[in-house]
């Protein structure tokens, strides 16, 4: 799967038989450090893009990780579908699919790290697939309680047929009755279910909280930690951020260097944050940043011209 060649992010198409794609953005630990034990996946939280999170990846393979990141099916990105179509459902299948690509091609330590709504996805896979550990940021454990809060609407109350055609979730139009529908089907959306999917959580797990968020209560992210019986997980705060990890440079920052540490700390099996990192230069993260957003662009273009 590696290409010594590629200049910055390999891009990769995992093709489906239904005739789907899921788009694959690999990054290689720089030359320069020691490489480490684990592969570390991203899965980005909901309306964000893996590009959006080229600084995560250049502060990780900038200390000996090599990298992956995707975009969900029916979701923002590269990947096929329409973001009116997203469900819990496609989202944990395009993570499945990802791992199960990832095995494939003989990668075995893998860590996961999921944002937002993508770590309840990860908190119903967790103890179905093989992980080597997780770490999840501003993880919604409660999605019904997270929706409310994004929408300023309990709309999971309403029957399906008084529904209205669209979510509006930060200007993206969310189709709402296959939402709710699979969220009802597949019991995604209580406190509940999530912690009965952590439940018996043996590999090492990281939550990281922001104190500021109004999206995601601490108090039962605490309750997460608390049913799981393992003593191999811990919970750290963001202090001065919201939900919204990317609302400044300073907030943004923080979130890149905490779980950077987790990383670091977990592919040693240590729990604890008291690590060195390195930082990368603030040039070297712009350069990335401004090179996937052009690739992002060349690929989106390519698949206007296909269609």
């Amino acid at each position: 799967m590696k290409d010594e060649s590629a200049f910055f992010t390999i891009d990769h198409i995992i093709k489906l038989d239904n005739g789907q794609s899921i788009r694959v953005w690999e990054t290689l630990p720089k030359k320069n450090v020691p490489e480490k034990k684990h592969t570390i996946l991203i899965a980005s939280g909901f309306a964000r893009r893996m590009d959006h999170f080229a600084g995560l990846a250049e502060y990780l393979s900038t200390n000996g990780f090599h990298v992956i990141r995707y975009d969900s099916l029916h979701h923002v990105g590269l990947s096929s579908g329409c973001i009116n179509e997203f469900t819990m459902s496609i989202g944990k299948n395009s993570l499945l699919t990802v791992v199960d690509w990832l095995t494939d091609h003989g990668v075995e330590r893998i860590g996961l790290i999921a944002a937002s709504l993508s770590a309840r996805i990860a908190y119903e896979v967790v103890n179905k697939i093989k992980l080597s550990f997780l770490i999840t940021a501003v993880g919604v454990v409660n999605l019904r309680d997270t929706l409310e809060k994004a929408l300023e609407y309990d709309y999971l109350q309403l029957p399906i047929s008084e529904l209205p055609e669209d979510l509006d979730f930060e200007g993206h139009n969310l189709g709402s009755e296959v939402f709710v529908t699979d969220c009802f089907k597949h019991n995604w959306d209580t406190l509940d279910s999530t912690l009965n999917s952590v439940k018996g959580l043996a590999i090492p797990f990281i939550a990281f909280t922001a104190n500021d968020d109004s999206w995601v209560k601490q108090s039962e992210v605490i309750e997460l930690i608390d049913s799981i019986e393992s003593s191999n997980c811990k919970l750290y705060s963001l202090i001065g951020s919201s939900h919204d990890l990317g609302e400044n440079l300073v907030v943004l920052r923080n979130f890149y260097q905490s779980v950077t540490k987790a990383a670091l700390a977990l592919d040693d099996g240590l729990l604890d944050l008291e690590i060195d990192i390195i930082e990368p230069r603030f040039e070297d993260i712009t350069s990335i940043t401004v090179k996937e957003r052009r690739l992002k662009n060349e690929i989106e273009n390519e698949l206007l011209e296909l269609a």
